[in-house]
């Protein structure tokens, strides 16, 4: 389907301490709730083993069953990697399949940016 990745730049220690706050919902968090386009939904969430890139990285992924209408269920998978003050975030979405973003890439696209933050 479609991979995408953002950057958030952030000042002082923010990056940081958004950084800690995802890692902190993602100890306890399985689950949520809410209203889309589409309609309301229901997202499972699932803690994967994340690559080793940047100062510190998570991984996981989000599957919504989207019912008996469509053709399977929405399985997108999230890395978050944060270098210095900046947070990358890079996502694989599929339909009923389990795709996820090519680590490679991830690690080239980390490099740049931490070779960009270099004075």
């Amino acid at each position: 389907m479609a991979g995408r990745s953002t950057l958030a730049s952030y000042e002082d220690d923010q990056a940081e301490q958004r950084f800690a706050e995802l890692k902190q919902a993602l100890t306890v968090c399985r689950s949520y709730e809410g209203d889309s386009y589409s309609g309301p939904f229901k997202a499972m969430v699932t803690v994967e083993t994340p690559p080793q890139v940047g100062e510190e990285a998570v991984a996981f992924r989000e599957i919504m069953p989207m019912g008996p209408e469509q053709q399977g269920d929405r399985n997108e998978q999230l890395i978050v990697v944060r270098t210095g003050n900046t947070i990358a975030t890079f996502s694989e979405l599929s339909m009923d399949a389990s795709r996820s973003f090519p680590t490679e890439l991830i690690s080239r696209q980390v490099e740049r940016l931490r070779n960009a933050q270099r004075p």
